[in-house]
């Protein structure tokens, strides 16, 4: 997916600062937030008093609401798209970036009015870079309590990042805001800290709890929040340090959406916390049981549907035919008796999660083959991976092949 030039990109971005975005009313100036103030190790730790924005805000008329719980393996990316405008709530591992992408491509977001980061771990900023390299984004969001947001600074760019504090309300589109409820106090225990994010629309509460986990949980209890929600994204993708009966009890969630992948992450949709939810009359949703993910649409009256993402496009007729540890090549087929112009296509590697993305012009004749090499291979090759080795010698590896919209065409384990 390629986009317009910089100078656009930054147009956009300034554009969408203006008009999109904004803690607390309207009348706030986005442009004086958008880098936030240089502060000390220990400032990022410390407790935070919350806010009355929020409070002030009031949901008002009927959206289009459309919100995708991606299938990003054992990691954390959710596209919302609110009538014309889109947001990005994390970004994923790195190797997941197709999927991110795909879904943007798909829905015809061309841009977002912000990317808001829960906090640090590579499962949730792993597609940053890559993301803010494809897709021209007004605001990097995450929230001013952290152990380290360094990370943030060295994959945002030239993106401006807004520090939340708890109670600010963040303004999408008219009627509609992020009200950020955590984390208002510094969890030692809880290496986590997450952004929670609530979400008031057409009638309907969803609540983004990232990695919240037990402690956190607390504190937003403690501070008396109204917890209440139709659709929880589930804490920690349902591993059984959080999500507590207590913060059930006072959620009391119609839909539980968990993303997580148990085969990558064993301790992940732990047992005793399905039980929970079931048992409080949520539906349960898992990530990795829908091939592209789970979409919730949001009705004018307030129900949320539920159901499997699919995208409407779908790239055929290309398979592998080698995945060579010892030569380190790809070699792909096209089984069709027509060209194919794989631009913007993938090879993912799902052990070592590299990345090789097919450039423009890169068109593989019918019936044809197609050589992708990597740097110390001394053959001939029709593109090159810019690494040195991709497939594992000794562990097992498999290659992925990736379509525009973050479909899986066909996987082959490396030999």
């Amino acid at each position: 997916m390629k986009y317009c030039s910089r100078i656009l990109s930054l147009l956009l971005v300034l554009a969408c600062l203006i008009g999109c975005t904004g803690g607390g009313t309207d009348e706030t100036d986005p442009a004086e937030e958008t880098t936030a103030p240089a502060v000390s190790a220990d400032e990022h730790k410390t407790d935070r008093i919350l806010k009355d924005d929020f409070r002030s805000v009031t949901p008002t008329g009927e959206h289009d609401v459309r919100i995708l719980f991606l299938n990003v393996g054992k990691a954390d990316a959710i596209l919302l798209k609110i009538d014309g405008s889109a947001w990005l709530i994390d970004t994923g591992d790195p190797e997941t970036v197709p999927v991110v992408l795909g879904a943007c491509e798909d829905l015809g977001v061309s841009h977002l009015g912000g990317i808001f980061i829960t906090h640090t771990d590579n499962d949730h900023i792993g597609g940053l870079r890559a993301t803010l390299a494809e897709v021209p984004t007004a605001a990097v969001y995450t929230s001013s309590i952290s152990t380290d947001w360094d990370k943030i600074e060295r994959l945002r760019g030239e993106v401006p990042r807004i520090a939340l504090d708890p109670g600010e309300a963040v303004h999408l589109t008219d009627g509609v805001w992020f009200e950020v409820y955590g984390p208002i106090r510094y969890n030692p225990r809880d290496d986590n800290n997450s952004l929670v994010l609530r979400l008031r629309v057409n009638g309907a509460t969803i609540l983004f709890t990232g990695d919240m986990m037990f402690d956190e949980e607390k504190t937003l209890m403690s501070a008396g929040l109204d917890l209440r929600c139709d659709l929880l994204k589930v804490g920690h993708h349902g591993k059984k340090d959080a999500t507590s009966e207590s913060f059930v009890a006072e959620a009391g969630p119609k839909i539980a959406v968990i993303s997580a992948n148990k085969e990558e992450e064993t301790e992940s949709v732990h047992k005793s916390v399905v039980k929970l939810l079931g048992k409080a009359g949520a539906e349960v949703y898992v990530t990795e049981n829908y091939a592209m993910g789970i979409e919730a649409v949001v009705l004018a009256s307030g129900k949320i549907e539920i159901s499997d993402y699919q995208t409407v496009h779908r790239g055929e007729g290309v398979v592998f035919e080698k995945v060579s540890k010892s030569d380190q090549i790809v070699v792909l087929r096209n089984t069709t008796a027509q060209e194919i112009d794989l631009a913007e296509w993938w090879i993912a590697s799902r052990t070592g999660n590299e990345l090789y993305e097919f450039p423009a012009g890169a068109v593989i004749p019918a019936g044809g083959t197609m050589t992708v090499a990597c740097l110390d291979y001394s053959g001939a090759a029709d593109y090159r991976w810019n690494e040195g080795k991709v497939w594992h010698k000794s562990k097992e590896d498999l290659a992925v092949l990736i379509d525009p919209w973050g479909n899986t065409v066909d996987t082959m384990a490396s030999e």
